[in-house]
């Protein structure tokens, strides 16, 4: 068996998806977290200068979903064939779409930029995305995103809603799933995973 390393920040938000993977695969791997004060004596070290990082019998591994296809792929949650690996990675994008512009406003700084990100997350980027997803969830017998079983796209859309907890008011979040029972559904399908709540029970706490 490789040796596993994953680097990232004490957060969730990009790395929990290859958390997720692990706990899944029941496969062991060192969780390293950079605090972000000790992240600038790092980042030289690191591709792109950026985390997540993985770390495989020390070769170097950057960008979160290169990351987290690559493991799923190894340890058989990337999909069944072809076809399910692209429509995993066709969810995960998806996800992205979402999850990226809950980063943005987050961490604007400045105030009136932050409430326009929200108001266009709440009114455009959501809208553009969920029910999609809310659609082939319920088409899908199986509760998953994919084929008959988990793979990291449904591990990827868990975070992406860990993180809109830690991010926006349970207000705000709950405006933006009322309307997608199955999105909601889904979310308790796969935290009731035994490898998956085992690994929340025991995960160091973060907001997000």
């Amino acid at each position: 068996m490789p040796s596993y390393k994953l680097y990232y920040f004490p957060i969730k938000v990009r790395a929990e998806p290859a958390r997720f993977v692990f706990a899944a695969a029941g496969v062991k791997y060192e969780d390293i977290r950079i605090s972000f004060d000790d992240w600038p004596s790092h980042k030289q070290k690191m591709p792109f200068r950026q985390m997540p990082v993985l770390e495989v019998d020390g070769k170097q591994l950057s960008q979160s979903y290169a990351i987290v296809r690559y493991l799923a792929n190894e340890f058989g949650l990337g999909g069944k064939d072809k076809w399910e690996a692209a429509e995993a990675d066709q969810y995960t994008g998806a996800v992205e779409d979402l999850l990226g512009p809950v980063i943005r406003f987050y961490f604007e700084s400045d105030e009136k930029r932050k409430a326009e990100g929200l108001k266009k997350f709440k009114e455009e980027n959501a809208p553009a995305i969920l029910p999609d997803l809310e659609t082939a969830l319920g088409k899908n017998s199986s509760g998953f995103l994919v084929g008959s079983g988990l793979t990291y796209a449904d591990l990827c859309l868990l975070t992406l809603l860990e993180v809109m907890d830690g991010m926006l008011s349970k207000e705000d979040v709950s405006a933006v799933l009322s309307s997608y029972p199955n999105v909601q559904k889904h979310r308790q399908k796969i935290e009731s995973l035994p490898k998956i709540a085992e690994w929340i029970k025991a995960r160091p706490a973060t907001d997000y």
